[in-house]
């Protein structure tokens, strides 16, 4: 990735503002208003991190995903979690989302920015009092679309190999 200190300040401050306002929108569950951000072309990838020596490779399966997603599934998953068939989000898990160091690179292509930055995802299930906290790093492409920026791809690289929840029921 091109250091960020190449791409223009504007361009760098509005994918960083496109990042909180999604932490936003799905904080407060309004995934109809997230999937008008997603590009219909997405690839959304979290891959299952594995334990493996340095040699090894990067300790992330190449073939194993707690989700792999598309438009088509992704929206599938938003129609399910507002019926009455969402069983695991029923309480809804209450998150917050903190989204640090956005890192901004040039493209190749005009329009088209990698962005990578930092997150951690409380999440409250019932009364638990304690939450469940993912953590990692999510490496973007930002595509501009009819004028705003929409998400286009996502892996998402967590910090743990155990997710300390029953399910992976929200999007990070």
């Amino acid at each position: 990735m091109v250091a960020a200190a190449t791409v223009d300040e504007r361009v760098e401050a509005d994918c960083a503002r496109f990042l909180w306002r999604e932490a936003e929108l799905l904080d407060r569950r309004q995934l109809d208003d997230w999937l008008a951000l997603i590009h219909p072309k997405i690839d959304y990838r979290i891959p299952v991190r594995t334990s493996r020596l340095a040699q090894d490779g990067d300790g992330f399966s190449a073939v194993a995903y707690f989700m792999k997603e598309d438009f088509g599934t992704l929206t599938l998953r938003v129609k399910r979690l507002k019926s009455e068939f969402a069983w695991a989000e029923n309480p809804p898990t209450r998150t917050r989302r903190l989204i640090a160091n956005v890192r901004v690179g040039e493209s190749s292509a005009a329009g088209v920015c990698a962005v990578t930055s930092n997150f951690a995802v409380y999440c409250f299930r019932g009364d638990d009092p304690v939450p469940a906290v993912l953590t990692g790093e999510r490496q973007d492409v930002l595509a501009a679309d009819a004028g705003q920026w929409r998400l286009k791809k996502r892996l998402v690289l967590l910090d743990t190999t155990v997710l300390g929840m029953e399910s992976l029921s929200i999007f990070l």
